[in-house]
Formats: structure tokens, C-alpha cells, sequence
């Protein structure tokens, strides 16, 4: 079957490629470039009817043409031939804009402005902009930016697969999304998705790659969100273009995945929907094993696991997006984020107990099937207010997030003597489980200049946060008399967990001489968590805490190609409930596992020095920094006497924190663009921990190469690998490296967009990994089946381009009087 696959992919190569020699030779013979954009106000946004647009020739003034803006601003041409243009806008009641430096030619032909926004003819200066193709990724405001629209990868994969492709993100073995080393708070359109972990990895995975336009990696995040301890990740989706656009694409691989999404937008002056919905469905497949020497005071043994596993979900997702501009300087969007989630999963595993010798004496085998279902359904508003200067700025934001997810999990044990034959002793059970979680939010920022010159600056705000989760788990047990089950209730619980989180901040924007800016906060925040136990092995728990938070920020603009910044900012991180929950998790019976309620928050000052230099052809952002972490939280593994393990979470000792991470993307030419990113983060333990827990300092590193090759108009190309490598107080696991590569060509006026994607394309995704305490040492290796090769189709039903409302009559009027004032 591979073997056909591979035939295929190279005869749908080929075929494109002699399709994209055709119509290059058609290029040559007429022109086929359009440049298209809208014309609109600069405060207030509204389209400007009858704007004069001429497109000139820089090189050849010869080649000159002229439109008029039509009732949504919009203007365009088309049958351009390759050259260099100059693009001039006028409008009585405006300054004049000049867009310059849009290069036609056989690579790139279509050219979407977007809004060039005209500002009032009071202030007598006419705006000059050099026209900068948009890179696949770039630093922008403090911020590396990876275009997502831009990337052929984006076809067919999910949002969770493109993060794994952005600058200074990965993720660890267990699948967690790391920036630096951390984990960040996510954002989806500056908005906290305020959702807990599942809901969080099921909204990834279901959200279309190809509904987003950028995805954002704020280092040192702003003042509402500089108390985070892993920075923050902003997920910005497209908003569309005035007009309608529709979009359906369908995917498949030999994974056994296969998905299909459908988007719709619609914009005029003041309204924007836009709506996405998609079906998708992954498997996977992996195996793992572990070996481990215990110590005991005259005795020394080993076990040994060996496991499979197979995994099948389903996620149908709906997403509806709507903005509406009251005026020029208020603004009211909505969002309902829907997911739906359908698994079934199945392992295998053999416990195997030796002794000193490496003989074995026992073992067991166990079969965990887990099939259920979960939902998801989140609401967000938000409103913003724009004073007469522009900085003063006033949002309001809410949600509230409501969801449900059921499993049914069924253990099956059989106990095997030394030659695997049966004992004749076996166990089984089941576990159901009801998890309810709802979440609500809402927060308020407000900026406002202190002075007319806009040189101090005050910003201030407050949130309210609170998630709720109700968890019932029933466990029952196969009676072999009678062949009943019968409930178990030392191992079902029932019980709440709340949590409730108050921040109020304040700070100054200082804009001082000598190019240099200071940016001072504040946060004072509450946290207060609860859990009620109605069944269970655990008493009631109640906890909360004050903490005051400072920020300063101190930048620096040396050029205008260099500028620096240092940052001072105390950050927390809070314990969830996976680490707090104190109910005893059975489900592996030689590794018991269960959290800890009296775990208090981890503190850390960081010191951060960061450097950025950026020219048309290179981009370098490097950082570099210092972090104090106070009362650490952490998973420990210990063996008890039984020959078990149990794993819980725990505050350990402070820690010192030593990082460096690099970005350099450089443009070999307009067709080639080379990206590395790379970290290192050195976590230094003290020496009680040391000699108790036989803790190991050690370095956690990461890296990334990204390139992206457009060798014609109609392909786009991008190759993206990836290698990590964790240490933890316990161990380490590194990772092989993993490689992505697409390919995407256009065709039919490139309405029709045909994208592959190869994923780990020479093997399987492997971690290797050791874990040590002072009684046993653990020896581990996964891998997971993530080779595929995936085909992706589009097709976009209408291009947002339209003919102007303006009549003949009208537009030649419009060209008369821009005639006249030429003559």
C-alpha cells in the first residue's frame, strides 16, 4: 500500500509541475498581476467611495492605469504585467497615500494590500509606506510572529500541529505545549480560553490550521498578562476581507486520519462574521516499555513493563465569530467555540518481576479499554471603547465555559507464574466516570495618556476568574461466584473542586529622551481553592492566598534596526487540580497516583535581557536571563515497601534557573527563507534535595529549523524540523528528531489549492528517558506511530474581489475631475 503511495505522490509531482510550466509560459505572453485592496478612514475605519487609485511603473512610466474606490472601498486591477509599481491614493478631505515597491512578477502575480487607511488632510503630511511581503515568520512589536496563512503545513493539520512548528514552542512527552521550557498561557484573540486541560488539547486539536492567521509568542508579555510565568501565546483566526469568502477543504492520510472543514466570512463597514466548522478524525498508535532496579537494604530485584497502545478520536467543531462597530470608537464582538469529543482507546501491557539474577519469578499481563465521550461549548463577548486620542482605550471581556466528558474504563488483570503459564487468578473491573467543569471570566483594561503628548501613560485593570469541576467515579469489581459486579467504594469518589482567582493592577508608560521607553505594573491577586468530598479517601480541603506582583520593563531603541530591552517581573504559578486533587488513582496498580490539596503557588523573579535586530533581510532576537523559583512544585516518584511506586506533587526547596534562547530568520532571496530558533534552560537544585531525593541539576534543551522555498507562482514549499531534550529534578527524556515537510500548489485562477504533507517521514516519534530516587533507578523508552503522509484539497468558492458599485457614468466622472486637476 505505501508502495502506491509513493507512486502517487510522484505522478501528482510531476503532473503539477509540467501544469505550472504551462501557465508560466502563458505569463510570459500577456500580463497576469493584480493588485487589490480597500480604501478606508483611518479613526473611524469606514469605507471612502471614490477614492482616485493610480498604479504607475516605478522602472517605466509607461505602464500607468487608474481606478476608483467603490461603496466598500475597495479598488483593483488585473492583466498587469511584471514590473515594479508605485501605488498612489487621493481623495479630497485626505492626505495622500503612496504605497511603493510592489514587485509583479512570475513567482507572485496577486497581491492583496488589504486596508490602507487614509488619515485627514489637516495634518498636511502626505504617507509613504515601502510594501513588505509578509515572511512566513517575523519579529514584530516585541513579538515573533509566525504567519500561519502563510504556510503550506497549514493545509489539512490542526492548530495543536502548527504550534509544534512555531518559534521556542515544543512539546514534552506528555504531550504539553512548552514555550521555553514553560507552559504558557494561551489566548485566542487576546482572549483567555479559559479551559482546563482536556478541553484545551480537544480545542487544538479540532481547530483548523487554515481558519488562523498568525499564531503570536509574546516573551515578555504586556501588563495584563506579565504575571504568567511561561509567557503567552496568542492565537489570532482571520478575520476576513470585506466581502464573502467561502472556503471547503477535506484531508486524508495513511494514518488512518482524515478530516473536513468548511468557512464562511462576510464583511461590510461595520459588520464581520465569520463562521468555520470541521470534522475530524486521528488515530495513533505506540508502544512503550520500562525497566527498573529497585534497592532494598540486602536485596536488589527488577521490573520490567512492556506496553501497546491504540487511540481513536473524533472531534466535530463549530466555531462563529462576529465583530460590529457601533462607531469609529466602539466596537462589540462575540464568539461560541463548540467541541465535541468521541475516543476509544485500547492497551496492552506485561508486568514482569525478577529477581537479583534477572530471573523471573512472576508476572502479570493487564487490558485497559477506555471509550466515552466529552463536550465543550464557550461563550466570549467583549467591548472596546476608543477615546479621541487613540491611546485611551477601555476593554471589557467575558466568558463562560460549560462542558462535560464521560469514560468508561475496564481492567483486566490475569496473574502468570515464572514460565507465563496461568496462575489461575485474574481480576477485573470498571471504572465510570462523570466530570463536569464550568468556567467563568471576565476583565477589564484601561489605558489612558496623562499628558497631550502622550509621553506618560496610565494603564490599569482588574479580573475575576472562577472554574468549577464536579467529578464522579464509580468503581465495581467481577465477583466470580456469581459473576456480578459489585461497587467498590475505596476506590470511587465523588467530590467539587472550586477555584477562584481576583487580580486588580496598575502602572505607568513612561516615554523618555534618548529613544528609551519604561513600562512599570502592579498586580495584587487572590486565589482561594476549595474541594468537598461527597465519597471518597480524602477529607475537605480549603486554601487561599494573597500575593503582590511587580513589573518593569525597561527598553531601549539604539537604531532603528536594534533595540534591547531588560525586565524585571516577579510571575506565579498556580497549582491546578491535577496536582492538587488528593483521590487515589488506581488505574496503573504498580504506580499509584494521587495530588496533594496543601501545595502553596511557586514564585519566581526573573531577569531577562533581550536583543533584537532586524533588517529587510535578517531578523535576530536572542534573550537571556536569570530566574529565582521559590517553593518549587513538582511530581515525585518514591518505591514503598510493597515493590510498588507512588507518584504525588510536592514544594521542594527554591531553585536557580539559568536560560538563553535565539531566533534568527534570514531571506536568502525572494524565494527562500531560512528560520533556527534554539533554547537552553539549566534548573540548579540545593543540596538537601540532593542528598535526600538524589536530585540531578541539569539543562533542558530544544531547537528548531524552519525553511520555507517558493520555486514558482504556484507552489509554496516549507520544511520544519524539531529536537528536545528535558532534564527534570529526577531525570531526563530526550526526543529523536522529528520532521515536517508540505508542499502546496494552486490551481483553476488558484481557487484550487492541492497541499502534501509529510510528517516523520523516515519513522516513528521516540522518547528515551531515565528516572532515579534513592531506592530505584527507571529505564524508559516510547515511540508513537507518527509517519503519515497526508493529501489535502481546497477550494475557495469565491475570491474576495468585487466589481465597483460605482456605475459607468460615475467612474468616468470620478476620472474627468482627477483629469482636469492633472491638466
Amino acid at each position: 500500500m505505501r508502495r502506491y503511495f509513493y507512486s502517487f505522490f510522484v505522478l501528482l509531482f510531476l503532473s503539477m509541475n509540467v501544469y505550472a510550466q504551462a501557465l508560466n509560459s502563458n505569463q510570459q505572453i500577456s500580463g497576469k498581476g493584480t493588485i487589490s485592496g480597500n480604501v478606508l478612514e483611518d479613526v473611524s475605519g469606514k469605507p471612502i467611495v471614490g477614492a482616485t487609485v493610480i498604479i504607475s511603473s516605478i522602472i517605466d512610466s509607461v505602464f500607468k492605469f487608474t481606478n476608483v474606490s467603490d461603496k466598500n472601498g475597495f479598488f483593483g486591477f488585473d492583466k498587469l504585467p511584471n514590473n515594479v509599481y508605485r501605488l498612489v491614493i487621493s481623495v479630497t478631505g485626505y492626505s495622500n497615500y503612496v504605497l511603493d515597491s510592489i514587485v509583479v512578477r512570475d513567482e507572485k502575480n496577486e497581491f492583496n494590500v488589504g486596508e490602507l487607511r487614509l488619515k485627514s488632510a489637516t495634518n498636511n503630511l502626505n504617507e509613504v509606506v515601502v510594501y513588505a511581503e509578509k515572511p512566513l515568520i517575523e519579529n514584530k512589536d516585541g513579538k515573533i510572529v509566525y504567519n500561519v496563512s502563510e504556510s503550506p503545513l497549514s493545509n489539512g493539520s490542526s492548530t495543536a500541529e502548527m504550534l509544534k512548528n512555531v518559534p521556542m514552542v515544543n512539546t514534552n512527552p506528555d504531550g504539553k505545549v512548552l514555550l521555553r521550557g514553560k507552559e504558557p498561557l494561551i489566548l485566542l484573540d487576546d482572549k483567555p480560553t479559559n479551559l482546563n486541560g482536556q478541553q484545551l488539547t480537544d480545542l487544538l486539536e479540532s481547530l483548523p490550521a487554515n481558519v488562523v492567521e498568525k499564531i503570536e509568542v509574546m516573551l515578555n508579555p504586556p501588563p495584563e498578562y506579565a504575571t504568567y510565568d511561561g509567557g503567552v501565546i496568542n492565537i489570532i483566526t482571520r478575520k476576513g476581507r470585506i466581502g464573502v469568502y467561502e472556503r471547503f477543504s477535506v484531508s486524508a492520510g495513511t494514518k488512518g486520519e482524515e478530516s473536513a472543514t468548511g468557512s464562511f466570512s462576510y464583511r461590510t463597514a461595520k459588520l464581520n462574521v465569520n463562521a468555520n466548522a470541521g470534522y475530524g478524525i486521528s488515530k495513533t498508535i505506540g508502544n512503550s516499555f520500562s525497566r527498573r532496579e529497585n534497592f532494598y537494604t540486602d536485596s536488589v530485584n527488577y521490573f520490567y513493563t512492556d506496553a501497546s497502545y491504540k487511540s481513536h478520536y473524533q472531534r466535530p467543531n463549530f466555531r462563529l465569530q462576529t465583530d460590529y462597530d457601533f462607531s469609529k470608537r466602539s466596537t462589540l464582538s462575540f464568539v461560541y467555540q463548540g467541541n465535541l469529543s468521541y475516543f476509544d482507546n485500547n492497551s496492552h501491557t506485561l508486568y514482569t518481576n525478577l529477581d537479583s539474577t534477572k530471573t523471573m519469578y512472576k508476572a502479570s499481563t493487564r487490558s485497559n479499554a477506555t471509550n466515552g465521550n466529552g463536550y465543550s461549548h464557550g461563550i466570549n463577548a467583549s467591548w472596546q471603547w476608543k477615546g479621541v486620542n487613540p491611546i485611551e482605550k477601555l476593554q471589557v471581556m467575558s466568558g463562560f465555559n460549560a462542558g462535560k466528558n464521560d469514560n468508561l474504563r475496564d481492567f483486566y488483570q490475569q496473574f502468570l507464574q515464572y514460565n507465563f503459564l496461568p496462575t489461575g487468578i485474574d481480576s477485573t473491573q470498571n471504572q465510570f466516570t462523570d466530570g463536569y467543569t464550568n468556567s467563568f471570566y471576565t476583565r477589564v483594561n484601561y489605558n489612558k495618556p496623562l499628558n497631550d503628548t502622550g509621553t506618560i501613560i496610565l494603564t490599569t485593570g482588574a479580573s475575576y476568574s472562577t472554574n468549577g469541576y464536579h467529578n464522579i467515579l464509580n468503581t465495581s469489581y467481577l465477583r466470580h461466584s456469581d459473576s456480578s459486579f459489585v461497587l467498590n467504594d475505596l476506590l470511587s469518589n465523588d467530590f467539587y473542586f472550586h477555584q477562584h482567582i481576583f487580580t486588580v493592577r496598575g502602572g505607568f508608560i513612561f516615554t523618555l529622551p534618548y529613544r528609551l521607553k519604561l513600562i512599570t505594573s502592579a498586580q495584587a491577586e487572590y486565589t482561594g481553592t476549595d474541594f468537598q468530598f461527597i465519597k471518597g479517601n480524602a477529607n475537605d480541603v480549603n486554601n487561599g492566598y494573597w500575593r503582590l506582583l511587580p513589573s518593569v520593563t525597561l527598553r531601549k531603541e539604539f537604531t532603528r534596526e536594534l533595540n534591547g530591552s531588560f525586565t524585571f517581573r516577579e510571575t506565579i504559578r498556580r497549582p491546578g487540580i491535577t496536582q492538587l486533587n488528593p483521590s487515589i488513582d488506581y488505574s496503573d496498580p504498580y504506580n499509584v497516583r494521587f495530588g496533594n490539596p496543601f501545595i502553596v503557588p511557586s514564585l519566581t523573579d526573573n531577569y531577562d535581557v533581550n536583543i533584537s535586530y532586524n533588517t529587510l533581510k535578517l531578523n535576530i532576537n536572542s534573550a537571556f536571563g536569570y530566574n529565582k523559583v521559590k517553593d518549587v512544585f513538582n511530581s515525585i516518584r518514591t518505591l514503598i515497601s510493597t515493590g510498588k511506586t507512588q507518584t504525588t506533587w510536592q514544594n521542594i526547596s527554591d531553585q536557580n534557573e539559568y536560560h538563553f534562547s535565539f531566533w534568527s530568520g534570514y531571506t536568502v532571496s525572494s524565494k527562500l527563507r531560512i528560520n533556527l530558533s534554539s533554547g537552553y534552560n539549566y534548573n540548579q537544585y540545593s543540596d538537601i534535595e540532593k542528598q535526600l531525593y538524589r536530585y540531578t541539576d541539569g539543562g533542558s534543551f530544544y531547537t528548531g529549523l524552519n525553511c520555507s522555498f517558493m520555486p514558482d507562482k504556484l507552489t509554496n514549499i516549507e520544511l520544519a524540523n524539531r529536537y528536545s531534550s528535558f532534564a527534570n529534578p529526577q531525570g531526563r527524556s530526550h526526543s529523536n528528531v522529528n520532521m515536517t515537510l508540505g508542499l502546496q500548489r494552486k490551481f483553476m485562477k488558484k481557487q484550487l489549492i492541492v497541499g502534501i504533507t509529510a510528517i516523520d517521514p523516515f519513522g516513528l516519534l521516540r522518547y528515551n528517558g531515565y528516572t532515579q530516587s534513592t531506592n530505584f533507578i527507571i529505564e524508559s523508552y516510547s515511540s508513537s506511530n507518527t509517519q503519515n503522509f497526508r493529501l489535502t484539497i481546497s477550494y475557495q468558492f469565491n475570491k474576495t474581489r468585487y466589481k465597483a458599485s460605482l456605475d459607468e457614468k460615475q467612474k468616468q466622472d470620478a476620472l474627468n475631475k482627477v483629469n482636469s486637476k492633472n491638466s
